[in-house]
């Protein structure tokens, strides 16, 4: 059997020939230790359809307060039309059965449209911290259409990001054992520089490449998440944004104020999914405004399919998108919020999602709770939780059976250090376990001050 060849950059930039740059930030000797390659492979034809895109997001008016979008027939037609998983359905919203993560985890090619194109598949695999692993399926115009989403949320503070081959425009930042790593470029932008890099220093020659590197590209948009966010504040480079953009877990007020008055740019909560990516931003706390239009948006009973009473928590439910290779109907999200209409916009109120959760090890650095599931993933567990208190100390109790007290705590020590005190309570009855994973921790962002340079 031959080996499997990755893409060259031609096949991930078919439209742009200046790669000067692209070549530049690989080859820095100040640069990560990159381990992945990625391009947005937009042809022509796809450009456009972005740009198309771009045009919706800009012009395209979001539903009124108790209506539905007009374009919500047409959607569930096409779906129940082309989607197998959606055969039968019927053409009225509340009349379909909604749609958990599980049921798409176990048979992804079932939500898969027959318009889609299976030569432009792309595949990303989720991380599983908070439910059960999935692999989510886009094609190029989907997986590029977050730098528009992002655009438009910029675009209301009058805020640019800039085009052409010679500017890195964003960089993803990430504090993990380990993740994917790249420089890439986004043929949307013009050829401007894309990176996602990891400030774990075992990813650079040398730790204080990280500061170097940074404060050599200056990227004029950083996003990540509260706890890299965090470490990024402490490591304190010399980089002056335009804006952060924090997703993946709520962003708390204090920390927002802590970056805006260190890094001198506005910092928004976004909150999204991989699933379909961004739904809503927030500027101020407790108020998350809709941001795409062609996503339809229930608050529903956590165990009803029927919407709850006008301004009441419920759990968000999405249906619509642009992906033919994942089209959502009454999606669950296994958040919560309410939904209010603020001056005629559509908007999720006091949302409930993920929290960030700070842990460190014997030397007081960094453990994300990702590296923890990834460690963690081998072992047999029904559920568990994980608690780190003020002195460092963990406890940690697990459901599950096949494995034994002591391997866990080798993996945990691996983790958090052989000095760490660590109480471990491990049952084998299942009927109290829990599916969804819980860390939490009396380590605060506000006890943690930047590092001196």
């Amino acid at each position: 059997m031959k080996p499997v060849q990755g893409l060259t950059d031609e096949q991930r930039f078919p439209l742009l020939k200046d790669r000067r740059l692209l070549e530049k930030l690989r080859q820095d000797e100040c640069g990560p230790i990159f381990n992945f390659g990625s391009g947005d492979r937009l042809d022509t034809a796809a450009l456009q359809r972005v740009a198309d895109y771009s045009h919706t997001l800009a012009t395209k008016e979001f539903w009124h307060e108790n209506e539905q979008p007009f374009w919500l027939p047409d959607y569930l037609g096409w779906c129940k039309t082309t989607v197998e998983a959606y055969r039968g359905r019927s053409l009225v919203l509340s009349e379909n059965p909604t749609l958990r993560r599980e049921q798409i985890a176990e048979r992804p090619w079932q939500f898969v449209s027959s318009d889609a194109c299976l030569a432009e598949m792309l595949v990303y695999c989720t991380s599983g911290t908070t439910g059960a692993p999935m692999d989510v399926l886009f094609d190029p115009v989907s997986q590029a259409a977050w730098i528009p989403q992002l655009e438009s949320i910029l675009a209301q503070r009058n805020i640019r990001i800039e085009r052409g081959p010679d500017k890195v425009a964003i960089c993803l930042v990430c504090h993990q054992e380990e993740t994917l790593t790249y420089a890439s470029l986004s043929t949307w932008l013009d050829g401007a520089g894309i990176l996602k890099i990891n400030l774990n220093p075992k990813d650079w020659k040398k730790p204080q490449d990280r500061l170097t590197y940074l404060e050599k590209y200056n990227p004029e948009i950083i996003t990540g998440d509260p706890f890299t966010f965090t470490a990024l504040a402490q490591l304190n480079p010399a980089i002056r944004p335009k804006a952060m953009v924090s997703s993946a877990m709520t962003l708390n007020e204090g920390l927002r104020q802590l970056l805006q008055k260190q890094f001198g740019c506005h910092v928004y909560d976004l909150y999204s999914l991989t699933e379909c990516r961004m739904i809503a931003v927030s500027e101020k706390p407790g108020i998350y405004q809709l941001i795409r239009p062609e996503l339809y948006i229930e608050v529903l009973h956590p165990e009803r399919d029927e919407p709850v009473a006008p301004g009441a928590r419920g759990e968000i439910t999405v249906t619509g998108g642009i992906n033919p290779f994942l089209p959502l109907i009454r999606y669950r999200t296994g958040d919560f919020a309410a939904l209010q209409f603020i001056a005629g916009q559509p908007c999720l109120i006091n949302l409930e999602g993920r929290s960030p959760t700070l842990f460190l090890n014997q030397n007081r650095d960094f453990v994300n709770h990702v590296d923890i599931s990834r460690a963690l993933s081998t072992f047999s567990l029904a559920g568990f939780t994980l608690h780190q208190k003020k002195d460092l100390s963990l406890d940690f109790s697990a459901w599950g059976t096949g494995f034994s007290e002591s391997s866990l705590r080798g993996t945990l020590s691996e983790l958090f250090g052989k000095e760490i005190t660590m109480r471990v309570n491990i049952s084998k009855e299942l009927l109290s376990a829990t599916k969804k994973v819980k860390y939490s921790s009396e380590i605060n962002e506000t006890d943690l001050q930047p590092c001196q340079r």
